[in-house]
């Protein structure tokens, strides 16, 4: 929800496909005073004048329009991601898996065989087989082991992956979760949409801009 502020007050409150259009005041030309006769004056500019607030902030808008330059700051996923990972195997069962999640307050657990990653395994998933009672419990179980409930298919990243590109990933395929793999095929460590939000909203702020 958007909320759009006039002098009045709030003017808009609603979705951002209903944003009416905003109303700007047309622009008065300002006749530029002659350089030479700034030189001329010889003395320091006034920071209180009209004109001079209006050129620095022409100023400081154009320098805002340029391309970044040496602004190459991008953070990536091996400075925000959680490690170590708490991992399960295909064998360990559901009451496990859903034991080691509320014991460490996490929603996601990595599925790792002899072969290395082999699946992940979110609480949902393991709802879906299951009841929960009124005491955090699961029962009615309908299925035994992860591998019958982890979901096969899983996308990861590398620790040197930037990340916006994580961030896409975990948007574009509407995931909540993403293990990161070594070049070895180790899970290295896990980054969460929550851990991201997280992560941007404290200081100094994650720059993701290149």
């Amino acid at each position: 929800m958007f909320v759009v502020y006039s002098p009045e007050g709030q003017s808009f409150i609603g979705a951002a496909h209903n944003l009416p259009a905003l109303k700007v005041d047309p622009a008065r030309r300002v006749t530029e005073s002659p350089k030479t006769e700034l030189a001329d004056m010889n003395m320091e500019p006034d920071h209180s004048n009209p004109y001079f607030q209006r050129q620095l902030a022409l100023k400081q808008y154009q320098r805002a329009q340029k391309p970044a330059g040496d602004r190459h700051v991008v953070v990536k996923v091996a400075e925000i991601m959680i490690q170590p990972v708490t991992t399960v195997t295909p064998e360990a069962t559901i009451t496990e898996a859903w034991n080691i999640m509320q014991q460490q307050d996490i929603n996601h657990l990595p599925v790792v065989g002899e072969a290395g990653l082999v699946g992940i395994c979110a609480q949902g998933d393991l709802l879906k087989k299951a009841i929960l009672n009124d005491a955090g419990e699961l029962e009615d179980i309908r299925v035994s082991r992860i591998a019958e409930v982890m979901q096969n298919q899983v996308v990861t990243a590398r620790p040197e992956t930037e990340i916006r590109q994580v961030a896409m990933a975990l948007t574009q395929y509407h995931i909540g979760a993403l293990p990161i793999v070594s070049e070895k095929g180790e899970v290295v460590g896990i980054v969460t949409l929550s851990d991201l939000v997280r992560r941007l909203s404290q200081e100094p702020p994650v720059e993701i801009y290149v």
